[in-house]
Order: C-alpha cells, then structure tokens, then sequence
C-alpha cells in the first residue's frame, strides 16, 4: 500500500500537469453543481406550484393562520436560498483572485500595477513562470512578519493573515444575514454591539485554536518526513483525536460562555420534574440541566446535552424552546436527544468524523513537496524550505478534493440523518404519548421557525443533516403503526 501511493506521489509530481487550470475548473465545477441543486429546489418554494400546506402537515397545524405561515416560510427559504447563491458567487469570486494568475495582470492593464507594487512590493514578485497568485503574495507578506523565520513560523503568520482576512471579508456577509435577511422575517435578536463582539471574540477563538492545531500538524509532518504517508495520516488522526476528546469538556465550559448565559434550569420549572423522571428511567447520568439564553441573538431553538463518554452529562435547552413549546413536548424532545445518548451516537459521530479525516489527510498527502503543484501557484523552493511550503501544499490539495468533499458531504449527512430517525424512534418506544408530543413540538418548532416548505430530495440530501419536518413525521407514524410505542422500555 505505502508503495503505490509513493508512486502515485512521484506520478503527481509530473512539470506538463497545469494544476492551477484543473484547480479553478474544480471550483467552477463544484459551484456550477451547487447552483444546479439551489435550482432545483425552487420550485418548492413557488407559491404557484405549491400554493398549499403539505397534506402531511395540516392534522398538526389546524389554526386558521397556518396557511399564510406556509407562504411566509416560502418567502424565508426563497430568500436564504437566494442569499447561499450569492454568497457562493462571492466566494468562487475570491478563490479566482486567490489562485488565478490574472489579479496582478490584470492591475497592469488598469495601469495600477505601479501604484501598488510601490505600496506592496510582494504583489507580482518572485511568481514562477510567470504564475504568480495572490496566494504567493499573501504567503511573501507572512514571511515579513517579526519573527517568521523558519517555514513553520511563516506558516502560522500566513494562517494569522489569512483567518483576519478571512474574518474581515465575511463581515459585510453576516451582517447582511443577520441584520436584513433574518431581521426581515423575524428571527434576528442580535444587536450591532452584539455582532461586533462576537466577530472578535470568534477571530481570537479562531486564531487560538487553529494556531496550535496547525503548529502539531505540521511538526508531525516534519517530523515523519513527506515520504511516510501512512504514518502522518495515523499520527495527525490520533492528534485529532486527542483534540476532539478536549474540546468535548472544554467547549461548554471554556468557549460557549464567551457567546452566552447559561442559567441553572429553577427546580419549580414543570419542565424540571418531567426531565428529571426521564433520565432516572433511561439511566442516564444526569448532572445539570442548563438554560442557554439563544433568544439573544435568534429566536431559533434547540436543545442538546454533553459530557465524555463514561462520565456524567449534562443538559442545555434554550430558553426559547422552553417558550415556544409544552412542559410535554420539551420532554419529548429530550426524549429524542436521550435517544442519542442512549445509542452512542456520539461515538458514531466522532468515528465517522475520524474516518472521513483520515480519507481526506490520505489524500492531501499525495500532495506534500508537490514542485509542479507549488509552481503553477507562482512557488518555487526558498531558504526555508526546499520542496516548497507544507502548509501551502495542504490547502491546495484541499482545494483538488474539494469535489470528493461534495461526495463525502452526501455521505456524512446520510449518516446523521439515520442517527435522528433512530433518536426519534426511541422517543417512540417510551410510549404513544411520548410519539405524539415530539410530533407536536416538532411542528410547532417548524412552523415558528419558518420551515414548512417542501425539499428537492438531492438539495435536501446535500443540504441537511437532519431529515425534513414531514419526512420525520412520516417515519414516526410508521414507528407508531408498527406498534413501536405500545413496547414501553423493555426493549430500549
């Protein structure tokens, strides 16, 4: 095995291969398809084609109103689709400045190329063959940072650069999202002093975390050495791992407190009793039960718990989930996270994930001291490094799988959707009532939360992670008619 892949190694190698073309018709590629299944989803989200509530979802939405929410929950999608396909636009945008050879021309022509070579001497300098990119410029200006010294050094400084750059181009994206999209229909709770805080705090949490993460990666590259691929992708894997394993505690106690409140649930809350009684009959190792205040910036719900494997777990509902729904169908609704826990699908989860980074890492390390890779991007070996910079070949690899990443997201999101037909399951085995609450709430959750409209089955499959509201209810009749929820909890 080890053998065929250093020959595959040496066979990408290959000066006549002109990755800098493959790699923009990828990502035209790869839009073109995303645009395609944005387009199918439309006429789900006509009022001509689909003028009326699902069939599936009127026994659970009798009020008079509930067919101007189906058009209003039309209008939403319209628009959060209309929004993703313009951000896709953008960003395929910005990948073509980032690795396409026409940006510094293309100043030239406008006659600016002086002009700003005079103030960034590393824009249109030192490209190979005449294939400089923007990503060699930005690669040039870490590498004049105080104390990049060393590839690995210069490498961190480029993640730096690049994350604030990232985070600065993304501004005008989330406020629009938040402050006109999600205002207009309703959702958006964020203040401006809000937005601001939380883009800072997550560029220093982005930037504290993926520092150290690369910095390990790349030791343990140098430390193998290009050729021993197998062995860097089961060392990166098992410095995931470990990471993965930190942030399950680490996450709710150290990061999500940055972002929002979390409240002890009062013990005379009728949600208190009804979630105590359920993990006391599921066994399950209950510590505390959280309110997280989400009504600051989304009047979206949700509910979820955690906790390492073995140890005790502890629940987080929004506060407005517990104001949008019953006392009953809170507990239902726990009722199917229990599920998870009870499932070990969070194991599942983390297992998949390993693997699906252990495809990808085998694939990016076909990839490392690539020359003909590195050139067609304007690189060429320097004092730091003679094969060209590590961190430079990883995230154009990235890029050339980006197509089997559109696969995988397929695949992961298969996954995890059998996960929540088999949490909502579960909930039905506790009893009929538990079955008819969480249909309850979940119509409820929809309708509140504008999601009542019919899926394309590809946009849907790529899109979602979790099933649609009326594909859940279906299978949850299914459940009740093959006499699942008069089996109690002797089977679970």
């Amino acid at each position: 095995m080890a053998a065929l892949l250093q020959d595959l190694q040496q066979r990408l190698q290959d000066p006549t291969i002109d990755y800098q073309t493959i790699l923009l018709c990828i990502a035209l590629g790869v839009g073109a398809f995303e645009s395609y299944i944005g387009h199918r989803q439309k006429p789900f989200l006509s009022p001509l084609l689909h003028p009326t509530l699902p069939s599936t979802l009127k026994p659970f939405l009798p009020s008079p109103d509930s067919e101007q929410t189906y058009r209003k929950s039309q209008a939403y999608s319209k628009d959060k689709l209309a929004y993703a396909s313009f951000i896709g636009r953008i960003d395929l945008l910005e990948s073509f400045l980032l690795l396409s050879s026409i940006t510094a021309p293309v100043f030239v022509a406008l006659g600016l190329g002086s002009a700003v070579q005079s103030a960034f001497p590393w824009f249109g300098a030192g490209g190979e063959k005449g294939n400089w990119t923007l990503l060699k410029g930005f690669w040039d200006l870490a590498g004049g940072f105080p104390g990049a010294t060393t590839e690995l050094r210069q490498s961190l400084a480029f993640v730096a650069l690049m994350t604030l750059l990232g985070t600065v181009l993304s501004l005008p994206k989330e406020y629009y999202k938040n402050f006109v999209l999600e205002e207009k229909h309703g959702f958006n709770k964020t203040t401006r002093a809000t937005f601001i805080a939380d883009q800072i705090k997550g560029l220093v949490l982005s930037l504290a975390l993926e520092i150290p993460i690369i910095a390990g990666i790349l030791k343990i590259i140098d430390w193998v050495g290009a050729a021993g691929m197998l062995r860097i992708v089961a060392w990166i894997m098992a410095f995931i791992l470990a990471f993965q394993l930190i942030m399950i505690p680490a996450y709710p106690y150290l990061i999500a407190p940055l972002f929002n409140t979390f409240t002890p649930l009062p013990e005379d809350s009728p949600v208190f009793p009804l979630v105590k009684s359920l993990a006391q009959k599921l066994n399950f190792p209950l510590g505390r039960i959280w309110v997280m205040d989400g009504s600051k910036r989304s009047s979206h719900s949700n509910a979820f718990f955690f906790g390492l494997p073995g140890m005790t777990k502890h629940i987080v509902i929004y506060d407005t989930l517990l104001e949008k729904s019953t006392p009953e169908e809170v507990e239902a609704i726990l009722a199917h996270e229990l599920g998870h826990y009870a499932y070990a699908h969070v194991l599942v989860l983390l297992l998949t994930s390993l693997l699906q980074t252990a495809f990808s890492l085998s694939t990016f390390t076909l990839f490392l001291s690539n020359a003909s890779l590195l050139a067609s991007f304007g690189f060429s070996p320097s004092r730091l490094s003679s094969g060209g910079p590590t961190i430079i070949s990883l995230l154009l690899a990235a890029s050339l799988f980006s197509p089997m990443s559109s696969v995988l997201q397929f695949l992961t999101n298969g996954v995890t959707r059998k996960l929540e037909y088999q949490a909502d399951e579960f909930a039905v085995k506790l009893g009929e009532s538990y079955a008819k609450n969480l249909k309850g709430a979940l119509a409820s959750i929809h309708e509140k939360n504008l999601a009542l409209t019919g899926t394309d089955w590809i946009y849907s499959a790529y899109h979602n992670n979790h099933p649609t509201l009326i594909e859940r209810l279906d299978a949850l009749d299914g459940a009740l008619a093959d006499g699942k929820g008069k089996e109690g909890k002797k089977d679970l």
